[in-house]
């Protein structure tokens, strides 16, 4: 099966897994679903991460106070968030590179919620 999604709106996909870097193919002129699907969910991904380091913000000031504890507690989230953004954002772009349609997991229903729509075509 051939896949007629072009150069142009597999490297705008991609960049949707950028962090910020997603309001590049959100501004774009034209909007196939495939780009529209992948705006949603580099978004998601950008909003995940924005709540998941206020909410690390927190902890560490609040728990992150004791001693020893506190630091290895905060150490730990901040390494596992890390590693699933990190993680998160490569797939997709490696997804959105070679043209495939994929949802993100965990996030995928917050993504749909997302009002970016599609070609009209």
């Amino acid at each position: 099966m051939e896949n007629h999604i072009s150069i142009r709106d597999r490297w705008l996909g991609a960049l949707c897994y950028l962090s910020f870097l997603v309001f590049v193919p959100l501004l774009s002129a034209s909007k196939t679903d495939f780009l529209a699907r992948h705006c949603r969910q580099g978004f998601a991904l950008l909003f995940f991460e924005m709540v998941g380091f206020f909410f690390i913000g927190i902890i560490d000031i609040t728990l992150g106070k004791l001693p020893l504890l506190g630091f290895l507690v905060v150490i730990a989230l901040r390494l596992v968030f890390f590693l699933f953004v990190l993680s998160m954002s490569v797939l997709g772009f490696t997804k959105a590179i070679f043209g495939e349609d994929w949802r993100l997991p965990y996030l995928d229903e917050l993504a749909d919620k997302i009002p970016v729509h599609g070609s009209l075509d």
